[in-house]
């Protein structure tokens, strides 16, 4: 596009001065331009060329322009991983052991199957094949990262920055939950998931549930057989999924309550932006 524009230009600077070294229309002469002089068909067809090489130099500036990101979140790299599973594993990093799920099943019969195929592959190869070990560990960069920092005492601040310049230069993936509305992993989140679990594991109790979240807007809507309580919350600059989901659940893990009752407006939870309005549904 650029190429065409800057030929068009050329072509038209260049007809220009071929007109200016040989003023003539057809072998008559072209009459001087005065106050009571007439334009002729050359000069119209200059000033003509002239106006469109510059409106198309004007709007493939216009077309060309940089186009604001509207979803900043999208640009940290992501992850399917659970705030529980990464939060169990930095804390078994530490060498605090905590059971993932606690509702799990034992005895799992597609466990036993696996198991099953890949002796019988080990059987056939000769070789030991055996399933990826069940205990919680610190096995992807963010969670050895962390754990390294605690390890270390470093402060927020500095896990934070750590985190951070990890993100950007595309080294590490985090939980969706953990990207700010301004494309920032939510350390935050990520350090107080690690001390309520601990807290809970250790037998204390899990944070309260404030009364009434910052930032909440209520409606009530009164029908015909019943009055319904709607909740919103506006979208701030540092948010996240997660830090919501603290804001009003007081857990981390029940961002998918949100999430849920966002999809129309809300493509993934690394995906909100700054004024977006949630609807936040009861627990």
């Amino acid at each position: 596009m650029i190429r065409s524009v800057v030929a068009l230009f050329i072509f038209a600077v260049v007809l220009c001065g071929y007109i200016v070294l040989h003023p003539s229309d057809n072998g008559r002469p072209m009459p001087a331009i005065g106050n009571d002089a007439t334009v002729t068909r050359a000069q119209t067809d200059i000033a003509l060329a002239l106006v469109t090489a510059t409106a198309m130099l004007t709007n493939a500036a216009v077309i060309q322009a940089p186009q604001r990101n509207t979803t900043p979140g999208i640009n940290v790299p992501v992850d399917n991983s659970t705030m529980n599973a990464t939060t169990t594993n930095v804390l078994a990093g530490l060498g605090l052991n905590v059971e993932q799920n606690p509702n799990a099943i034992k005895d799992d019969p597609m466990l036993r199957m696996t198991t099953g195929v890949l002796s019988g592959i080990g059987a056939i190869t000769g070789n030991t094949v055996t399933t990826a070990s069940q205990n919680p560990t610190a096995t992807s960069t963010l969670e050895i990262l962390v754990v390294q920092a605690l390890k270390q005492g470093q402060n927020d601040a500095y896990i934070d920055t750590l985190v951070n310049e990890a993100a950007t230069a595309g080294t590490i993936t985090v939980p969706q939950i953990l990207v700010t509305s301004d494309g920032r992993v939510d350390t935050h989140v990520l350090l107080a998931s690690i001390i309520t679990q601990a807290t809970i594991a250790a037998g204390g109790t899990a944070p309260t549930v404030p009364d009434r979240p910052d930032g909440v807007e209520v409606r009530i809507v009164q029908r015909a057989t019943e009055t319904q309580q709607y909740r919103f919350y506006t979208v701030r600059s540092n948010d996240s999924l997660g830090a919501i989901a603290i804001n009003f659940y007081g857990e981390v893990g029940k961002y998918q309550l949100i999430f849920a009752a966002n999809r129309s407006t809300l493509s993934s939870p690394n995906n909100i932006r700054v004024g977006q309005r949630l609807t936040i549904p009861d627990a």
